[in-house]
């Protein structure tokens, strides 16, 4: 059975996943943007967060492995 922390938690992402698609799908169907532009853009936002990610994971990991030593 899933806690009241993790229900919360699970329909948070829901409604950031459906947020995220009603507007992709406001902005080809409303807008005009093309799809394939759409989805171009998305990707390109992907690989920036990744970027991010990769960038920073180094970092914390040593901060956290100076933190740790007495």
């Amino acid at each position: 059975m899933l806690s009241r922390r993790n229900i919360k938690a699970l329909r948070t992402a829901t409604l950031g996943v459906l947020a995220t698609l009603a507007l992709m799908w406001g902005a080809v169907d409303i807008v005009g943007v093309s799809a394939d532009v759409l989805l171009h853009y998305v990707w390109l936002s992907i690989q920036g967060v990744l970027l991010v990610i990769a960038i920073s994971a180094p970092f914390a990991a040593l901060l956290y492995r100076l933190r740790r030593r007495p």
